[in-house]
């Protein structure tokens, strides 16, 4: 589905041409210039600067300045190291620096506080992750994305602080692209995989191409999730997002590109997750986030089962996408204005999902707990399906009629 407009536009261009860097000056001469710079701004250079975690989260950027950015570069298709490499370092080439900050992006007025922190690879397509993030959203909400807020270039230790930057948003989504699937005996298989492999979740056996393209079995990604858990036991409105599909072309005549969810997928990820299985390009990265995630509260199967959590929500909302854009905290939902049905379809996905304050207001305006919704299940069931005790019991205190009597 595609992004819902704004009344303003803001202008993405940032020049074509890249500018060259100062001359003479060496890359290591480049690398101690940028350590000093943050050294001066944030008191350290080192990576986990609270300092450097709150500047960064300052340099949010509008979801319509990614689609602009996205259109006028015609980088949909690239995967976002290409993006990375083509556009991002050529712009920031003269001063080394972070791409929010050129004095083009900044004049646009796009830039400013992050709403939402946004978590994906680098492997996957860069359109895959800007169209997640447009789906049914209000595109003047903030997006925390690493490759415009992080310097991309030798000496950015400081800018290391990925996961700081969670707790300075107000909700957290997670983008991974889908790929093909067989079902085998009722399991949904990724690649080659047996149904036997797949439920052993034999990560090892899918090809690296597809292991790239999945944020939770890359390590970084890893460690914002286990921050954006932390956020949502201290906030309860602070929202997960999981967005699982792929970007294709627009149904409508716009010839632009939209997120297409894809549920066999998120089958499929189901049975495979396992965050002990996380890697990264730098071996060394890898341990030392599974050491955090194993010194952290709880253990790793309970991020197992949060990261299915996510996953259960992502399919409960498949063909709801607004009901994420809302739980981001989006004026997107017409509640007065939407039929019945609308109104208890949309409780069946914000039930499925665990967003209680969203289940809460459509209570309010009419929403039915037991009734059944598309997908032949009520909102009860959607919620007691995916594991959210918060809502289901929301719920049932407003069906108390329709529960079987109490044993004598």
């Amino acid at each position: 589905t595609r992004a819902r407009s704004s009344s303003s536009s803001s202008r993405a261009s940032v020049g074509k041409v890249a500018a060259a860097g100062e001359p003479g000056r060496s890359e290591e001469e480049w690398r101690e210039v940028i350590r000093a710079e943050d050294l001066a701004a944030f008191g350290s250079n080192e990576p986990g600067s609270a300092a450097a975690a709150a500047h960064s989260a300052q340099l949010g950027v509008t979801i319509e300045y990614l689609l602009e950015f996205t259109r006028e570069h015609n980088c949909w298709h690239f995967p976002t190291w290409k993006v990375v490499t083509d556009i991002i370092k050529p712009a920031t080439r003269a001063r080394r620096q972070r791409f929010a900050e050129l004095d083009a992006v900044q004049a646009t007025g796009a830039v400013g506080r992050a709403d939402t922190f946004a978590s994906h690879c680098w492997g996957a397509l860069w359109g895959l992750l800007v169209a997640s993030l447009a789906d049914q959203a209000d595109v003047r909400r903030r997006v925390w994305v690493d490759v415009f807020a992080v310097r991309q270039w030798a000496g950015n230790e400081a800018d290391h602080a990925y996961d700081a930057v969670v707790p300075h948003c107000t909700s957290f989504a997670i983008c991974c692209q889908a790929s093909p699937t067989k079902q085998i005996q009722g399991v949904n298989c990724l690649a080659s995989l047996s149904n036997s492999e797949m439920l052993a979740r034999r990560i090892d056996l899918v090809p690296e191409r597809i292991r790239t393209q999945i944020a939770f079995l890359r390590a970084w990604s890893l460690l914002e999730i286990m921050r954006a858990v932390e956020a949502e036991a201290r906030d309860k409105r602070f929202a997960v997002v999981m967005k699982v599909g792929n970007v294709a072309a627009s149904k409508d005549s716009s010839g632009g590109y939209a997120f297409q969810s894809n549920s066999d997928m998120t089958k499929a990820l189901q049975n495979l997750i396992d965050v002990r299985q996380a890697e990264a390009r730098d071996p060394a990265d890898a341990v030392r986030i599974l050491a955090a995630a194993a010194d952290s509260d709880g253990s790793f199967e309970l991020l197992n089962d949060r990261v299915r959590s996510c996953i259960t929500g992502a399919r409960a909302c498949s063909s709801f996408p607004e009901i994420q854009a809302a739980a981001c905290g989006d004026e997107v939902l017409d509640l007065t204005g939407s039929s019945q049905k609308k109104v208890n379809d949309w409780l069946k996905a914000a039930s499925g999902a665990g967003y209680p304050w969203i289940a809460q207001k459509l209570l309010e305006h009419g929403g039915q707990p037991n009734t059944i919704c598309t997908g032949n299940v009520t909102p009860l069931m959607s919620a007691v399906m995916s594991g959210n005790l918060e809502v289901a019991e929301m719920l049932l205190a407003k069906c108390p009629d329709r529960l079987p009597p109490p044993h004598p």
